[in-house]
């Protein structure tokens, strides 16, 4: 499939210089045209977004720090989480042969329950997948979706957030190490020495999961269907770099020992006022599957 570029022309300057994008179907410009509060959404939400070394300095776990801030700034925005559930009745009506002295039609009918499965933020016509560090299976499921939506007229539009490989695994794993190198140097307090232990050493490795570079050859060939896809990509130009890293990293480590809370992307597009998560913020992108 042809990839269109509308996204060039109505995406404000500042995201084409931080993000990467991709799309088919004219989707940036459909989605602006159609769906203009949506949109504006989506601009206030990256326009905001960095990351920091707080972000790369954590823990594994079900769902990162960065896909959840993502999601929280969203909801605040009127955005919900969406489940995908179809139904398909299927009737075989057999007429009657008079000739055996049959009168009346007989039905048989099966019922086909497709779905399960969760977009994680919907906003009138429009769903939004944040997919930060994917299995590589989530892709699949989020073109699927979106796909099946469409056609049966649900959505007019996805969009997916996602991350780029290059240049973003090494900072992570270069970062990371640093971090590991100074820990054992100096006495820090166990939440510190905890959070560092437990960071593995490249999250954001490719051998299971997806990225940018990944979903692109996913758009290309078509797997969306007729619905128009936009794809973004949180790159490194949305690093806040640091202008001493070894001195970033010490000063991280006193702000864990003390117990500071990070600020989230919520807390500076002013929409949270709270250090407390939402719990359902807080689910794994499969728990929503087994409700």
């Amino acid at each position: 499939m042809e990839l269109t570029e509308s996204w060039r022309d109505v995406m404000p300057q500042p995201l084409l210089e931080r993000y990467r994008f991709a799309e088919t179907r004219n989707a940036a410009m459909l989605i602006r045209s159609t769906h203009p509060q949506e949109f504006e959404d989506l601009c206030r939400v990256l326009e905001a977004f960095y990351f920091d070394l707080d972000r790369i300095v954590r823990p594994g776990g079900s769902k990162h720090l960065i896909s959840l801030e993502l999601d929280e700034a969203f909801r605040e925005l009127g955005w919900r989480e969406g489940r995908y559930d179809q139904e398909l009745t299927t009737t075989l009506t057999l007429e009657p042969y008079r000739a055996a002295g049959e009168r009346a039609k007989r039905r048989r009918s099966t019922v086909n329950e497709y779905g399960g499965h969760k977009i994680d933020n919907v906003k009138g016509r429009i769903g939004l997948d944040v997919e930060w560090n994917p299995k590589d299976g989530n892709l699949d499921r989020d073109f699927g979706n979106f796909r099946a939506l469409y056609d049966g007229g649900a959505l007019d539009a996805g969009v997916i957030v996602t991350r780029t490989v290059t240049g973003m695994r090494d900072l992570w794993v270069d970062t990371i190490a640093r971090s590991k190198e100074i820990a054992p140097s100096e006495a820090w307090a166990n939440e510190w020495a905890q959070r560092i232990e437990k960071t593995p050493n490249d999250p954001l490795g490719t051998s299971t999961t997806s990225n940018f570079e990944k979903l692109v050859p996913r758009v290309k060939r078509g797997d969306g269907g007729g619905c128009p896809i936009l794809a973004i990509a949180i790159t490194t130009e949305l690093y806040d770099w640091p202008h001493d890293l070894d001195m970033a990293i010490r000063n991280l480590a006193r702000s864990v020992d003390r117990g500071v809370t990070p600020e989230r992307l919520g807390h500076r597009m002013g929409l949270v006022h709270t250090d407390a998560i939402a719990p359902e913020l807080l689910r794994s992108d499969d728990d929503l599957e087994d409700q």
